[in-house]
Order: structure tokens, then sequence, then C-alpha cells
């Protein structure tokens, strides 16, 4: 006993050890035996459930890297019923959440009775778990407010605590703890670029095997096995893509042999390729955007070779970018910019109605609905296409402002750290790049509806993950 315990729990006394196993299969006699008086299908179910949870309770970080696999693809989803469905990455993250929370509150030395007297205190489990928690709990208060003017208050309310809690407790506050080292932070970030690679490689197979025979073509998502994994937009593919591409400048920087620099080299330039060949305008400025401060930033000193070299960039896709601006003029491009243009005008005329504290959380689609004019001319309505517009139709002002003081206080700690820690610290470019996959996450969805979901913030929680292993390390040396 004491030598398994040893196993799967090191650094926990022989008694702590004996007294989870004897819970554990207590627990596990006691459910089932609940569930003898089900189908045998519940009683698979109930064993694998607790099975998947005790695996997880043990390798925390292969969950985190799971959870880092499907972080795009949220229409990847299990069905239970007819009316209940999740995606994988989301049940993958209420696992590993729940293991957390266990292992962090009821074991030794920090569970318990320690767990109580010591909260806030910086101890393993504290204040200090939930960045941002204030600026959270402002957003979270404003969100609830908005339930004076909901319709349905219950559909409201749900909303509020999935999506708008569920981001943060899943997406920031469980990368940000688990993340425990350099090594665990490399892996998620190999992990990530891997991603990009599949979701590149997803998109230059649609462009060179489209069905499309004219000359506009641009890439986007495929199902896999039927499965539209990513969905079917060609902006899912920019968004992701936007997102790593700063990532892969991490494990250049890192790689030591020549041979795999070039190989990393490769993919990131194939990542950027397939961006611009979505032709979303916002992956075209969001690349911009990161590009331009990293030579600003990480090589200014040698800007001028840059700009020479930039030109020669420019001068090679200039057939891109004419294809680009003929197929952004197209009737396509216009329609889009019409409907956008529509979504933006139900939500500000829902914020005047309701300025302060909005129409209600989770509540936009039900206005364009109720917007015969919009159904006629679109069909079936749409999410807001911009976070901006989607706060203040649903939560108002306070809900607007809250948020992006949220934000604000992410890339505020961000950049913080990343001043204080010197140059020679290997986290001082980690931090640089997971900066401006923050940023750009941030600024797509601006113009995107992803703006709740893994997409956005699990990125955002393991850069707010590397900044907190940079301090600590910073710290360390100083003393």
């Amino acid at each position: 006993m004491s030598r398994l315990g040893q196993t799967l729990f090191p650094g926990h006394t022989a008694e702590e050890q004996k007294h989870f196993l004897v819970l554990t299969l207590i627990l596990i006699i006691g459910i089932t035996a609940v569930a003898l008086l089900a189908p045998w299908e519940y009683v698979l179910g109930i064993l694998a459930v607790i099975f998947i949870l005790l695996f997880f309770f043990r390798f925390i970080t292969l969950g985190l890297y799971l959870m880092v696999l499907l972080y795009p693809f949220i229409y990847l989803q299990l069905f239970i019923g007819r009316e209940i469905n999740i995606p994988y990455v989301d049940l993958i993250a209420m696992i590993v959440f729940f293991s957390w929370t266990v292992r962090s509150i009821f074991f030794p030395p920090y569970g318990g009775i320690h767990f109580i007297k010591n909260l806030g205190k910086g101890t393993k489990f504290s204040f200090e778990n939930f960045p941002g928690l204030v600026f959270f709990l402002l957003f979270f208060a404003a969100s609830l407010l908005s339930l004076i003017n909901a319709e349905s208050v219950l559909y409201s309310l749900k909303y509020i605590f999935r999506p708008l809690t569920f981001f943060y407790l899943m997406f920031v506050v469980l990368p940000y703890n688990v993340i425990n080292s350099k090594k665990v932070l490399l892996n998620v970030l190999r992990i990530f670029y891997g991603v990009g690679i599949f979701v590149a490689f997803m998109g230059l197979w649609s462009i060179l095997f489209s069905e499309n025979s004219g000359l506009l073509r641009r890439a986007l998502p495929l199902p896999i096995f039927g499965v539209p994994i990513l969905g079917t937009n060609h902006n899912l593919i920019a968004e992701v893509l936007i997102s790593i591409i700063p990532i892969g400048f991490i494990l250049i920087w890192e790689a030591k042999e020549i041979w795999l620099k070039k190989l990393l080299i490769t993919g990131v330039l194939l990542m950027s390729a397939i961006n611009l060949l979505t032709f979303s305008r916002t992956g075209w400025i969001v690349l911009a955007f990161e590009l331009l401060a990293l030579v600003l930033i990480k090589y200014r000193k040698n800007i001028r070779s840059y700009f020479e070299l930039g030109l020669v960039v420019m001068l090679i896709i200039s057939p891109l970018l004419l294809y680009g601006y003929i197929f952004l003029t197209s009737e396509i491009v216009r329609s889009s910019n019409m409907n956008r243009l529509a979504l933006t005008k139900i939500a500000l005329e829902s914020f005047y109605k309701h300025p302060i504290v909005g129409a209600g959380a989770g509540t936009f689609i039900e206005q364009v609905a109720r917007d015969r004019w919009y159904i006629v001319e679109y069909g079936s309505p749409l999410e807001s296409h911009g976070v901006v517009q989607k706060l203040l139709a649903e939560i108002g002002a306070l809900g607007f402002l809250t948020f992006f003081l949220l934000l604000g206080y992410i890339i505020w700690r961000l950049c913080g750290v990343y001043k204080k820690i010197p140059d020679k610290s290997p986290y001082k470019y980690i931090l640089l790049a997971l900066i401006l996959t923050s940023a750009g996450s941030i600024i797509f969805q601006l113009f995107n509806t992803s703006y709740f979901v893994s997409k956005m913030w699990l990125p955002i929680g393991v850069a707010l993950a590397a900044a907190r292993l940079a301090e600590e390390e910073r710290l360390a040396i100083e003393k």
C-alpha cells in the first residue's frame, strides 16, 4: 500500500495515501451499488467517470495537454440525448479542474484546516491562484445586474455561469496553476504549435482540392469524418493561426539544432501563408500587428536590415495582396459587410434601450430574431461579430467596462513582469511572444464571435502561467 501510494502520490504520508485509497474504494462501491438500479450503460458510464477523475487526479498535466490539443475544436462535441452537448475540450477542462481543486483543498500540507487558516496568504491554494479575481468578480456582478432586464432570467443566469464564469475558471485559473515548470510550459507550447500545423494543412488542403473551379479560393476549415470540428468559416482558421504563430517563434528561439530551427521556421511560414490565404481581414491585421511589434521590440537594433527584408517579402507576396484585394471587393465580402453592419445596428439599438446594465446576458441572438427585417434579409439570426457590440447589447456599459478592465489587468500584468525580468532570463522572449499571442487573440475577438471560449482564453491563461514562472524565477535570483 505504501509503495503504491508513494508512486501515485509522492510527498504524502502513508496514512494520507491509505485514507485516499480507502475513500476511493468506498466511492466506487457506493456509486456502483446505487447504479445497479439503473441500466448497465449508466453503470459503465459512472465507473468510467470515476476512472477518468482518478487518472487526471494523478496525471493532471496530461489533462492540460489534452485540453491544449483540443482547444480550437469546439465543434467536436459529446452528445448526451437530444438536449445535452458539450465540447470535449470543455468536458476535459471540468474534469481536470475538479481534480486540481480536490488536490489543492483536501491534501496536506495545504488542505483541510490548513487551507482555511492560510487562505489568501500566498500558500499553494490562495487568492493568488486566481489571477485578476477582483476584476472578474466585477464583471460577474455586472452580468448579474443585467438579469434586471432579461426576459428569461433562468436562461441568462445559466449563460452567466456558462460560458461567462466557465471561461475564467477553466481556461485562465486552471492553466495558471497546473503549469508549474518551464518543462511543462514548453510542452504546452509544442502542442499549440502542432495544432497550428494541423490547422494550416487543413486550410492548404481546402485550397488545393477546392470544389470551386473559379479564380477566387480561400483557405477554409474541413470536416474530419464528416464532423466540422473547427467550424465552417474562414475566420476560424485565422483566429487559431494568429494565436499560434508567435508561439512558433518561442520554439525557434529555444531550438538548439539548426535543422530543427529550419523546420520550425518552415512551419511558421506555412501558418502565416495560410492565414493570408483565408483572406480574413482581421487575420491580416492581427498578423501584421504581431510581426511589426516583434520586429520593433526584439529586433529594433537591426531594423534597417529587417526593413529591407520586409520590402523583399512584400514584393514576393504582392500578387497575393492583389488577389486578396480582388476577393475583398467581391460581392461575397460586400454582403458580409452589410450583415455585420446590420448586427451592429441591432446591438446599438439594444444598448440605447438599456445603456447601464444591458438587456440580459446571452440574449443577443434573441434580439436579432425579433428583428423581422434582418430575418427577411439574412435568414437565421447570428451572434454578434465583435465582443464590444455583444457586451454593450447584453450587459451594458457596466459589463463593457468591467470586461475590458479584466483584459487590461491581464495585459498590464504580462507587460509588468516582462519589463522586470532581466534580458538574460530564458523567460524574457517567451513572455514577449505570449504577450503578442494574448494581444492578438483579444484584437481578433473585436471582430469575431469566439470571445468566451477556449480559443481566446486558453492562450491567455498559458501566458499568465508563464508570467508567474518568470516572476518566481526573478524573485528566487534576487534572494
